[in-house]
């Protein structure tokens, strides 16, 4: 009994065991699908976004691709090297072909080969790839840089849009707490008489009303945090505090300065220009190569083996042979003694022809090649030109189509610059405005604060009605959304400036 007990508490040890170590597992792949900071900068996001964002890091995964390109192109100078091996089995039997009888094998035989091929290769693609193989590559680092510099505005963009959902919430949380004082004047007077039971439950629908609103902008606070886990490619713990604040200041930017920075060095401008450098490269190698010769140079080292299985099969064989050079010996010898006068040299001794002992060991001997005694065939070497001379205008299209892509590429790049050109000086506008803007506004909500403060008294006083009171606390809902809309249309508008110029911007 204490045997099968111990037994048994064994048995639920380990399937305990198997359990919490199933149950560490969920949880590892759970932890290592999001985040658990309990914090959360810009900085921080970016650089999650920059390990984690699965579009950026496709795009990244291309310079390993553009780098071996490189490689292979400095490697098209290099001789081809190919080796391969083969072994085979073949049973006795009639050799047929349709209707072909090419006789029967007498054994079975092993048979193996190898053959080692070198080529050389040297033409225009050749001689003008490694150009074409750099000017790719670097405009495939391009490529990165860009979009790295395009995931870092993007994160910024729903870094701030998080932000304003956050300020959104505190909004709504103080004209909730707005809404419950007004309720408390207002119930005073109720209570006392002052006032009539309807101003009472007016007062409730407005505290219902904020209460909404609070509900809503907690909504949209989560799912801003979602879109930004989104974008950072990463899961974000639900709680994770947004703890970036930024400073609000007097643009002095110069329009010309900056644009002039982005036409410059704005990553997504370089990466055209790395493109267009790339299709005219490309072009050149076309345009070139299509008319030069293509010289190959190639040679090898081969060798075979051919083993009988059937040792007597061989012996036959060569006795079948030594036999035929006895008769053709006699054969002569016969001949010769007919004539009038005997050839000279005649008659031969035709004993020599006889299978002897050691003969039959030379011959079990050359047999046992199988698989590496190799027979080796002899040196080969090869030269080949060949010089395009008609292709069927399959030449002049592909030439046409290179230069038609490098002059498409120049196209695209004007066409960012003059993109850049304008986004950055209606960026700046923008800052401007909504500096402006933002002045104005947070004049409004200091004002409308004060107009919802002095009546709150003059209603706690009798002085004003029900009416005014709700009016101000509604003047003041206005002016605190109009001012916080105000706030981020700064910050938005500096984010979309620094994405047009291609970099961060000094922030005094």
């Amino acid at each position: 009994m204490n045997r099968g007990g111990a037994t048994m508490g064994g048995t639920r040890i380990l399937n305990g065991g198997l359990a919490l170590g199933c149950c560490l597992l969920v949880l590892v792949s759970g932890v290592t699908a999001q985040t658990r900071a309990e914090h959360l900068t810009l900085e921080d996001a970016i650089e999650l976004a920059r390990a984690n964002n699965p579009t950026f890091l496709s795009t990244e995964n291309d310079r390993d691709v553009a780098s071996w390109r490189e490689r292979e192109a400095y490697g098209a100078f290099l001789p081809r090297v190919d080796a391969s091996g083969s072994a085979a089995y073949t049973k006795a039997g009639t050799q047929r072909i349709g209707t072909l009888d090419f006789g029967a094998q007498g054994t079975d035989w092993y048979s193996s080969s190898y053959n080692l091929g070198l080529t050389w290769t040297l033409s225009g693609n050749t001689i003008f790839g490694v150009s074409n193989a750099r000017s790719t590559r670097r405009a495939t680092e391009a490529r990165v840089d860009a979009a790295e510099f395009d995931l870092q505005s993007r994160v910024a963009l729903q870094y701030m849009a998080a932000l304003r959902a956050r300020d959104q919430v505190e909004v709504a949380q103080r004209q909730l707490d707005r809404a419950r004082q007004n309720r408390r004047i207002v119930e005073s007077r109720v209570f006392s008489g002052d006032a009539a039971g309807t101003e009472g439950t007016q007062a409730e629908v407005d505290l219902g009303r904020a209460e909404v609103g609070l509900i809503q902008a907690q909504r949209d606070l989560r799912q801003a945090k979602l879109l930004l886990a989104e974008q950072i490619g990463v899961g974000l713990d639900p709680d994770v505090r947004l703890v970036d604040d930024f400073e609000v200041f007097e643009p002095t930017y110069d329009v010309e300065e900056l644009v002039a920075s982005a036409v410059s060095g704005h990553p997504s401008l370089d990466a055209f220009r790395a493109q267009e450098s790339a299709r005219r490269a490309a072009a050149r190698q076309t345009a070139t190569s299509q008319y030069l010769p293509t010289v190959r140079v190639s040679t090898g080292f081969r060798g075979n083996t051919l083993q009988a299985l059937n040792e007597d099969f061989l012996l036959e064989s060569a006795e079948d042979r030594i036999q035929s050079r006895r008769e053709e010996c006699e054969f002569e010898n016969a001949v010769s003694s007919g004539l009038s006068s005997p050839l000279p040299g005649y008659p031969r001794d035709c004993s020599e022809h006889v299978m002897t002992e050691e003969m039959r060991h030379e011959v079990i001997a050359s047999n046992d090649v199988f698989p590496f005694d190799f027979t080796e065939l002899p040196f080969e070497l090869r030269l080949n030109v060949s010089i395009p001379v008609f292709t069927g205008f399959s030449r002049q299209r592909q030439v046409a189509q290179a230069r038609v892509d490098a002059e498409d590429a120049e196209h695209d790049r004007r066409a960012e610059e003059l993109r850049l050109r304008t986004a950055v000086t209606s960026a700046a506008d923008d800052l401007e405005s909504a500096y402006r803007v933002l002045e104005t506004e947070e004049r409004n909500r200091a004002l409308a604060e004060e107009q919802l403060q002095l009546q709150q008294r003059r209603y706690a006083l009798g002085a004003a009605n029900l009416l005014e009171l709700l009016d101000a606390q509604t003047t003041v809902t206005t002016a605190d959304q109009a001012y916080l809309n105000a706030l981020y249309d700064f910050h938005f508008s500096l984010v979309s400036l620094e994405a047009a110029v291609g970099r961060r911007l000094p922030r005094e």
